[in-house]
């Protein structure tokens, strides 16, 4: 009986001095020493804009944003056409106005750690379109488009990246025709490019 007790001590012992792993992620801001100098550092040596154009909040790849930001230095924004007030809340009782002001939020906290600039343009989510002329009349296409170009020229991106155009849900689609479009009107040198 003893032996037993002494064995169930011993692995209660063993259990608890064995360290357990915790991912400790700090919000950029909220970094200090040698890690902040080395942010600093990596963003002293790179000059380079990324600017990743989405339709709505949670369309943004942050991995890609946190891995080009913190980890090679890059200054990175992201461009989000709605601020996602037409979409669906599966966890809470926010609809509408409460759901983009909520969604805002998350951006404005996910940003803390990845670094990204948030902008946005003026257009109002609606919910789900059917094609990409819809999605430009109740946008406001003329409107948008000078969104995305008063951007474009305010942050002077090198890179712009939209979603995959296998992606056919019909705002993402039209906020990546208006990026090419701004693309090809401010770079006139690359209008046969593929690369847009």
């Amino acid at each position: 009986m003893k032996r037993v007790a002494v064995a169930v001590l011993a692995v209660g012992l063993l259990t608890q001095a064995v360290p357990r792993a915790q991912l400790r992620v700090v919000p950029v801001d909220d970094e200090q020493g040698h890690v902040a100098l080395g942010l600093a550092l990596r963003h002293l040596s790179n000059t380079g804009i990324f600017m990743m154009a989405t339709a709505h909040p949670d369309d943004e790849n942050n991995g890609l944003l946190v891995m080009l930001n913190r980890g090679q230095g890059y200054r990175t924004a992201l461009a989000t056409a709605t601020r996602g007030n037409g979409g669906q809340n599966e966890i809470g009782p926010e609809i509408f106005e409460a759901l983009g002001v909520l969604r805002t939020e998350e951006l404005g906290a996910i940003h803390r750690f990845d670094g990204a600039e948030q902008y946005f343009t003026r257009a109002v989510d609606f919910g789900y379109s059917f094609s990409v002329d819809e999605t430009f009349e109740k946008w406001g296409r003329d409107e948008i488009l000078g969104d995305y170009v008063h951007l474009i020229r305010m942050i002077r991106p090198d890179v712009i990246a939209g979603l995959s155009p296998t992606i056919a849900h019909d705002p993402r689609a039209s906020s990546r025709k208006k990026v090419r479009r701004v693309w090809m009107n401010e770079n006139p040198s690359k209008k046969n490019s593929d690369t847009v």
